[in-house]
């Protein structure tokens, strides 16, 4: 009988272990590598050229040169990004299905994304960088077109709080949530972005971390 309670303590011993084992790769090594990433996207965006606040007019839809100029920088982006991208794309529609239409997002949906995919978010925020500076956007400009962009084909966009999002995650939340702006879009807006809907919507997670 002791020798059973033994086995069975042990065996208790040896699945809380591998759940130990399971919840440090699966949760927070990619909650660590998180982290990590987001404090380099900050650091990265005081590189835009143009730091200025944007105000566009009251109630103006995109302009066709604005829509352009966003598309070219997520090109870039993909594209310097290479096989890289092409290995998450799959991951990435996925994400972007689950998300559309929700008013918040969880960033656990997310860490998947780092598992594999070591400093990802931190290549591409360098390659949007210098795509911002050569397309003449300012951090303004950018984060105002993104929403409406997005917001045109029914998507949300994170205002990203580095302090709180860094906060959450430093303190054992590895969870952290934020709230997705959308705003009215134009119908002179969705007409402007709807050809691009497709490679929109594959590259929409990554606009969870600032790009």
């Amino acid at each position: 009988m002791a020798r059973w309670v033994m086995w069975g303590c042990l065996g208790l011993l040896l699945v809380a272990g591998a759940l130990g084992v399971g919840v440090y790769f699966l949760l927070i090594r990619p909650a660590q590598a998180l982290l990590g990433e987001f404090t380099q996207v900050f650091r990265l965006e005081q590189e835009v050229r143009d730091q200025r606040p944007y105000t566009p007019p009251p109630g103006a839809p995109l302009s066709p040169d604005q829509v352009q100029r966003f598309v070219r920088v997520q090109r870039e982006v993909r594209q310097g990004l290479g096989a890289r991208f092409t290995a998450l794309e799959g991951r990435l529609e996925q994400l972007s299905q689950q998300v559309g239409g929700r008013a918040q997002l969880d960033y656990r949906m997310a860490l998947d994304l780092f598992r594999d995919s070591g400093a990802l978010v931190t290549e591409a925020k360098r390659l949007q960088v210098q795509a911002l500076n050569r397309h003449g956007f300012s951090v303004g400009e950018y984060a105002w077109v993104r929403r409406e962009v997005y917001s045109a084909l029914g998507y949300g966009v994170p205002t990203l709080n580095p302090q709180e999002i860094l906060r959450q995650i430093g303190s054992g939340d590895f969870n952290p949530k934020v709230d997705l702006s959308r705003s009215p879009a134009p119908q002179a807006s969705l007409r402007l972005v709807e050809p691009y809907r497709q490679e929109l919507q594959r590259y929409y997670p990554l606009t969870w971390f600032g790009l």
